[in-house]
């Protein structure tokens, strides 16, 4: 089997468990993997694969390796680039490129439509190897730069919603497939839930315009009269003072507590604990949007309902009988859901939660995933 080489900006992130789970996956698929990134993290985890600086420690006696024909081809795609300094891009893909022969890595996946997704098809082409890249949200809606050159020059591409897709069919002639992130069903356990005389809530996300934290405070507050809640706000962000001060003036300091940053074990460990996560998901004003939220099928795999938004992929993961999906940015909607869901009864809660763990099992598991991905990057 191919071995595979994942670029990302940064790794690890906390934020982006989903490039681990996809790596680790592809990994129990059979491939040997490493990743490069342009930034290490410093971390406790330990990796069971490579991990190098793109640019660091490079073996220059390679350039051997470069082909007359895959320079060419690299040159001409980095000559059709707008949005990035094609001498740089040339330099650092030449880079990444000895990174790879010296690795004999075979094909070169990329997270990002970025900077990412060009410097991939730029160190494939000079090594003549297959390469694709995924795309996520910002990196599309928000900032997004030559996306229909690195279509057509890759082998295939990811799209992790349907919308993303259908837009991608829309912008350029390529590989474009289907894939949703997925979760390592195997780590995420359907416990027993408690009943509790109050409605537990969880937000678990950055505290930034697109996730929409504001208008769900804005909805409990329409409702605190009415029924007994408690919201914990998992994560930090931009908005956290903000937000912070939106709970005091509404006074809803006794029912909204802010936890911070937690790790992804916390994750694992305690969203079985709520009743329901809320996930208000939205289009920022700059385009920035979630496009398949891995939060929304961790919590639903441990038997928690969700409450989301109807945009991108969010209407792809959660179903009438797993939650309740609301327009963006429409609090009544948002207070209406929550309040049908106050009225449900513990059992029904429950068998709600049961149903969301089925789906993920059934339809977002991570090694079943990687099995698609793989049988790309061998077909490639």
């Amino acid at each position: 089997m191919k071995k595979v080489a994942f670029v990302a900006p940064t790794y690890p992130v906390l934020s982006e468990t989903f490039i681990q789970t996809e790596v680790d996956s592809i990994k129990a698929c059979g491939h040997e993997v490493m990743v490069l990134a342009f930034d290490i993290n410093k971390s406790e985890q330990s990796f069971s694969y490579d991990l190098a600086k793109i640019g660091q420690n490079v073996d220059w006696t390679l350039l051997r390796k470069v082909s007359p024909r895959g320079f060419r081809q690299a040159m001409n795609f980095v000559y059709n680039q707008a949005g990035l300094p094609k001498r740089s891009l040339f330099y650092h893909g030449l880079k990444l490129a000895l990174q790879l022969s010296a690795n004999k890595v075979e094909h070169v996946h990329a997270h990002f439509a970025q900077h990412t997704a060009a410097h991939a098809v730029v160190a494939a082409k000079l090594l003549n190897i297959s390469c694709s890249f995924v795309a996520h949200g910002h990196d599309v809606y928000e900032a997004a730069f030559d996306i229909k050159s690195k279509i057509e020059a890759s082998d295939f591409v990811v799209a992790v919603c349907q919308d993303m897709l259908d837009e991608f069919d829309n912008l350029a002639s390529g590989n474009v497939k289907l894939l949703h992130c997925g979760v390592k069903t195997d780590k995420f356990f359907l416990r027993d839930k408690q009943p509790s005389s109050r409605l537990r809530l969880v937000f678990l996300g950055r505290l930034v315009e697109q996730k929409g934290v504001n208008y769900l405070i804005e909805a409990l507050a329409s409702m605190k009269d009415n029924i007994e809640f408690q919201l914990d706000i998992v994560g930090t962000g931009d908005m956290q003072e903000t937000l912070a001060n939106q709970v005091s003036e509404q006074g809803l300091s006794e029912q909204i507590t802010f936890l911070g940053a937690k790790p992804h074990q916390w994750v694992k460990e305690h969203l079985a604990d709520y009743d329901c996560l809320v996930a208000p998901f939205c289009f920022s004003q700059t385009g920035c949007v979630d496009t398949g939220p891995l939060v929304l099928k961790e919590a639903m795999a441990v038997g928690t309902p969700v409450i989301t938004t109807n945009i991108m992929g969010c209407k792809e993961i959660v179903t009438p009988d797993t939650g309740y999906l609301v327009s963006e940015k429409n609090v009544k909607q948002l207070a209406l859901s929550l309040a049908q869901f106050a009225q449900l009864t513990f059992n029904e809660r429950v068998e709600m939660g049961q149903r969301a763990h089925e789906r993920v099992l059934n339809s977002f598991n991570a090694y079943v995933q990687a099995q698609r991905l793989s049988g790309w990057i061998e077909g490639a």
